[in-house]
């Protein structure tokens, strides 16, 4: 009976990859979970995050732009504002903000 050799470079990488766990970055922003209507409502009410008109206003002078969407969002403990701006090229924009202070996060 014939005894079959592994490569050793072989061995290596099946180890390797059976055993990795997916990389993520240090700084990886948790995930964002967006909150109904009523939610909104009920968050806004409470004073937790200022009023989608003012968080519109504050992406819009981001991202100058048509707002297309605009949803308020938990990412972590957090609350932040995704709004969604086209501009008069087509190009699209969305602009992440604090949801209480209005401070932009970020702009992709």
């Amino acid at each position: 009976m014939a005894m079959m050799l592994l490569d050793p470079n072989v061995a290596i990488l099946a180890l390797v990859t059976a055993t990795a766990s997916p990389v993520e970055p240090v700084d990886a922003a948790p995930p964002i979970a967006c909150l109904s209507a009523q939610e909104t409502r009920e968050a806004v009410s409470d004073g937790k995050v200022m009023q989608p008109a003012a968080a519109s206003r504050h992406a819009r002078e981001a991202a100058p732009g048509e707002v297309l969407r605009i949803r308020l969002c938990r990412q972590g403990d957090e609350f932040v504002y995704v709004v969604t701006t086209m501009k008069r090229d087509g190009r699209v924009a969305r602009v992440t903000l604090d949801g209480a202070s209005g401070k932009v996060a970020d702009i992709r």
